[in-house]
C-alpha cells in the first residue's frame, strides 16, 4: 500500500472546533503524494508534524514533506519541510504556524520524493490540526 488518507475530525462542522487530519505514506509512494485533508475557506492550520515510523532508504535522498501544492510547484513543503527520513521520530511543522486563514479551499498533501536507488523501506504519518472560523459557516 502506497498511502492512505486517515482523517479524524472532531466537531469539524462547528466554528472554533479543532480537527486533526492524518495520512500515511510509504516507500511505495515514491515520487507521489497522499491527500491529508481538503481545508475549507477560513481554516487555520494551528499545528503540523510528521512521524517517521520506519526509516526510508532510497539511495541518495528521501524527502518527506507536507504542503499545499502539487509536486514541483514550490509549495510541497510550506507546512513541514525538515524531516530526517532515515531516523524514526517526530518532526514539527515550519516556523509560521499557526498559518493565516485559508482564502480558498485548499488540499494538503504529504509527499515522498526519493532519489538514487529505489527504496525498499519507509513509512510515515503526517498530521495537521486546524480550526474553522465562523466566517466559513
Amino acid at each position: 500500500m502506497a498511502g492512505t488518507q486517515r482523517t479524524r475530525p472532531w466537531n469539524a462542522a462547528n466554528a472554533g472546533a479543532s480537527s486533526v487530519a492524518e495520512a500515511e505514506i510509504t516507500f511505495a509512494a515514491a515520487a507521489a503524494r497522499v491527500l491529508i485533508a481538503k481545508l475549507p475557506i477560513g481554516a487555520v492550520i494551528t499545528r503540523a508534524w510528521v512521524e517517521v515510523l520506519t526509516a526510508f532508504n532510497a539511495g541518495t535522498t528521501n524527502l518527506v514533506t507536507v504542503g499545499h501544492g502539487a509536486v514541483g510547484a514550490g509549495t510541497a513543503d510550506d507546512i513541514v519541510d525538515t524531516v530526517t527520513e532515515g531516523t524514526p521520530g517526530v518532526y514539527p511543522g515550519v516556523a509560521g504556524i499557526p498559518m493565516a486563514a485559508e482564502t480558498a479551499e485548499k488540499e494538503v498533501y504529504v509527499y515522498y520524493t526519493p532519489t538514487g536507488t529505489a527504496p525498499t523501506t519507509g513509512k510515515a504519518r503526517a498530521f495537521i490540526e486546524y480550526v474553522r472560523l465562523a466566517a466559513n459557516g
